[in-house]
């Protein structure tokens, strides 16, 4: 199973702290996943891949028995993560993380360009499936009459 993910920062020090987003993507499946987090663009991208593990990790269920790719645009941190090679201190802790996943399942790493990776872009490329959970829509509480949100009715 094909898993994306991706990190970005929204100043042009990438190297400094700024307000970045964290993402995954696993199309296969139907999930994207998006946050803010603050930190380098590096701190930005393991956050984005510690994201995508932890979720694996949560849902063992879905990725049984299935050859996992962990594929994304990052360069260095999938460098990193592919060859034995210098890590900065303050990436250290992240590092050892994804390590310690290592030892709980396999996967593979691979990188590709940031045009293709579906956690950069929006939902258009993940196909609607089927939900599987009953998932209740109504934003009203029938014992409450208050609006909690939504739109009024014209």
């Amino acid at each position: 199973m094909k898993c994306y993910f991706h990190g970005s920062v929204l100043g042009k020090d990438e190297l400094s702290k700024h307000m970045g987003t964290v993402s995954f993507a696993i199309p296969d499946i139907g999930v994207i996943f998006r946050s803010r987090w603050m930190g380098s663009l590096l701190e930005c991208q393991y956050a984005a891949l510690l994201s995508l593990l932890r979720f694996i990790e949560t849902n063992t269920k879905l990725f049984k028995d299935q050859n996992i790719e962990i594929q994304s645009d990052a360069s260095v941190v999938i460098y990193q993560l592919t060859k034995d090679t210098f890590i900065l201190k303050n990436i250290e802790p992240y590092y050892r993380l994804v390590q310690t996943y290592k030892t709980k399942f396999q996967f593979k790493f691979h990188w590709l360009p940031q045009k293709d990776n579906p956690a950069c872009h929006g939902l258009t490329e993940t196909p609607p499936l089927k939900p599987t959970v009953k998932i209740n829509y109504d934003i009203k509480d029938s014992k409450n009459t208050n609006r909690r949100g939504g739109v009024l009715p014209m």
